[in-house]
C-alpha cells in the first residue's frame, strides 16, 4: 500500500467522490454538484493524489476500491453529522430571529441509508414506513440484501446500518439485537400428496423454491434432514413472490410464520422439525447522531412484533 503523502482531505473533493459512487458515473455527480464533468474528475483525482490510492475504477457504473471504500465511509459520516450540525444551527438561528425571522433556510433532508432483508421488509419492518413519514428532517434509502449478506454494505460505507443475522460487529459499529424471525418449511398439500409416502415427503424429489443464490435456508432445511442431493429446484426473489411461488405449489419453501397467516392455500408442514430460528441485529455505526437514534428506535419498536 502506498504512504498518503498528505492526509488532508477537502470536503468537496470527498463529497464528489461520494456522488459518483450514488449516481454510478462522474458525469452524474457532476449533475448532481451542478459542476461540469471535467470539474467533478478533477476533484476525485486530486484526492486519489493526496491519499496516494486508486479510490474508484472508471467503469460503468464506477466499482470502489478498497481504498475507496474507507474514504467512501467516512464521506457517508461527515454527511450525516454535517447535516445535523447544520439543523441544530438553524434552530438556532430561529430561536434567536424569533416566529418572524427569515433564518437561513431549512436544510435539505438528511439522507439515511440502510441494508434490509426482504423477508423484513414485507413483514414487521413495515410500520417503519409510517413512522418515518413525520421526519420532515429525514429521507430514507433502503438497500435490499440477504440478511447473511449485510455487513459489507456496512464496511464499505454504502449504509449508516443494516440488519443481518450476524451477531459479532465490525470495528466502529454498534450492534442491536432487535429479535428472532421464525421460518416454517411447507408445501402446498397436493404437491406433497404427490412426492409423499403417507406423512412422509420425499425429498430429494419434493420440488423446491429457493430466494436466490445466497439464500442458504432451504438448503440449512435439507441439510438438518439428512438429505444431501439438490431437489428439483425453482427461483423466485422478492419475499412476497416466494410465497406466493409455494402457496401456488411450485415448490416447498421456508415460510416466514409472519406472512403465513395471510396465506390462503392449504400448506402442509414438511418434516419433524419445520422450523428454523433466525435472529436478526442491527449493526450501525458508533456516530453521535439524533437520527441515526432515532432510526434506531423505530427499528426497536417495530421489532418488538416480530414473531
Amino acid at each position: 500500500m502506498h504512504l498518503m503523502h498528505n492526509c488532508f482531505m477537502n470536503i468537496d473533493h470527498v463529497k464528489a467522490l461520494a456522488a459518483a459512487v450514488d449516481e454510478g458515473t462522474v458525469e452524474g455527480a457532476a449533475f448532481v454538484l451542478g459542476i461540469t464533468a471535467s470539474a467533478a474528475s478533477q476533484r476525485i483525482r486530486t484526492l486519489e493524489s493526496r491519499l496516494g490510492q486508486v479510490l474508484i475504477r472508471r467503469t460503468n457504473p464506477i466499482i470502489v476500491t478498497e481504498a475507496g471504500q474507507a474514504i467512501l465511509r467516512y464521506a457517508r459520516q461527515v454527511e450525516l453529522l454535517e447535516s445535523e450540525a447544520l439543523d441544530r444551527l438553524h434552530g438556532i438561528d430561529a430561536d434567536s430571529l424569533g416566529a418572524g425571522g427569515s433564518g437561513a433556510g431549512r436544510s435539505e433532508p438528511t439522507v439515511l441509508r440502510m441494508g434490509v432483508n426482504a423477508d423484513s421488509m414485507a413483514t414487521w419492518f413495515r410500520p417503519i414506513f409510517a413512522e418515518a413519514a413525520g421526519w420532515d428532517d429525514v429521507v430514507l434509502r433502503i438497500e435490499m440484501v440477504d440478511q447473511d449478506k449485510a455487513l459489507p454494505l456496512l464496511a464499505s460505507g454504502e449504509v449508516l446500518g443494516t440488519i443481518t443475522s450476524t451477531a459479532t460487529g465490525g470495528y466502529g459499529t454498534t450492534v442491536a439485537e432487535l429479535g428472532t424471525m421464525r421460518y416454517t418449511a411447507v408445501a402446498e398439500r397436493s404437491l406433497f400428496d404427490r412426492h409423499s409416502t403417507g406423512t412422509e415427503a420425499d425429498l430429494t424429489r419434493l420440488p423446491m423454491v429457493n430466494f436466490g443464490q445466497d439464500d442458504d435456508l432451504q438448503f440449512e432445511f435439507l441439510r438438518r434432514c439428512g438429505v444431501d442431493r439438490r431437489p428439483p429446484m425453482s427461483v423466485v426473489p422478492g419475499s412476497a413472490e416466494f410465497a406466493a411461488a409455494v402457496e401456488a405449489g411450485l415448490g416447498w419453501g421456508m415460510v416466514p410464520v409472519m406472512q403465513l397467516d395471510g396465506l390462503e392455500s392449504d400448506l402442509v408442514e414438511i418434516g419433524s422439525e419445520p422450523h428454523i430460528d433466525v435472529p436478526l441485529y442491527w449493526h450501525h455505526w458508533t456516530l453521535a447522531s439524533d437520527k441515526l437514534s432515532r432510526l434506531t428506535g423505530a427499528l426497536r419498536r417495530a421489532a418488538a412484533d416480530m414473531r
